[in-house]
């Protein structure tokens, strides 16, 4: 993993031409797999997408992660500090004035098959020639207005965020093991007593310590799942002892069970392989024939 400081980060941004880009709309992918990059914005409006692996976007309200087979809206100026941990990203661009209602914070959203395909197909049009290509330019404004229709499709895969200083530092220390946080450990990191540290933690985010490690728990899950990890091996490595307490937490929060939320994303990634592997020999001059 490598983790970039603000300087590295805006090094990155401007090097990628995505610090100053220009055209209404144009594709990315990042060619990086395991990366951090720091507190940053974008001029235009982000969609991502996980081809593979899972993403962890934070912002100053909240913390999102991103599973494989799901895409993420980034509103044009929204800070944010993004984490790629072994992950296959693709992503499209957008000027501010190309989407209509975009709204001012980061969501997960629901990646039908048509979006995905949408944007694996759009991958053929970076920025440096999005711009002049009468096809791309049709594609993308396409693209523009299907997005008003996905922003609705939105996720609840974040987790509240916190501006105490104490409780960003417990926040921070359950983020780095969440199997072997508790509330001691938690009130330690936070430097304060267990009473503030209650009062002050619903204050910022609406819910309870437990409640917030219990969700923690389940969105790293997902994102291990996504990689192929073995459920009865998530339960643990999260923190859970007991497989039907896990479980029902999970199927609580995701809509499903562990299992059938593994065999889904294992089977759009199997897919999104598939693809790309077609796009590969079509574009080579391969011929497939009926």
């Amino acid at each position: 993993m490598r983790t970039l400081d603000q300087p590295a980060t805006r090094t990155a941004l401007e090097e990628y031409g995505l610090a100053r880009p220009s055209g209404a709309a144009f594709s990315f992918r990042d060619p990086e797999r395991a990366i951090s990059y720091d507190w940053h914005d974008h001029p235009y409006h982000q969609l991502i997408y996980a081809v593979a692996g899972t993403v962890q976007i934070e912002t100053d309200a909240a913390r999102y992660l991103m599973p494989t087979g799901r895409a993420a809206w980034i509103p044009a100026g929204r800070r944010h500090r993004t984490l790629v941990h072994d992950v296959d990203t693709a992503s499209l661009y957008f000027a501010p004035e190309a989407v209509a209602d975009a709204g001012d914070r980061v969501r997960i959203l629901v990646a039908s098959p048509v979006m995905r395909e949408m944007i694996l197909h759009a991958l053929r049009w970076p920025q440096a020639v999005a711009d002049s290509d009468p096809v791309a330019q049709s594609f993308f404004r396409t693209l523009a207005l299907m997005c008003g229709e996905w922003l609705e499709s939105e996720l609840p895969l974040s987790l509240p965020g916190a501006r105490h200083p104490g409780i960003v530092r417990a926040m921070d220390r359950a983020v780095a093991d969440p199997a072997a946080i508790d509330l001691p450990a938690a009130v330690a990191a936070a430097a304060m007593s267990e009473r503030s540290f209650r009062r002050v933690i619903r204050r910022e985010t609406g819910m309870g310590w437990q409640a917030w490690v219990t969700q923690l728990r389940i969105l790293r899950a997902m994102g291990m799942l996504a990689d192929g990890g073995r459920v009865t091996d998530v339960a643990a490595e999260v923190g859970y002892a007991s497989l039907s307490a896990f479980a029902k937490a999970f199927a609580q929060l995701a809509g499903e069970s562990p299992t059938d939320y593994r065999a889904r994303v294992s089977n759009q990634s199997r897919t999104a392989r598939l693809g790309r592997n077609v796009r590969r020999l079509t574009g080579s001059g391969f011929g497939i024939s009926g």
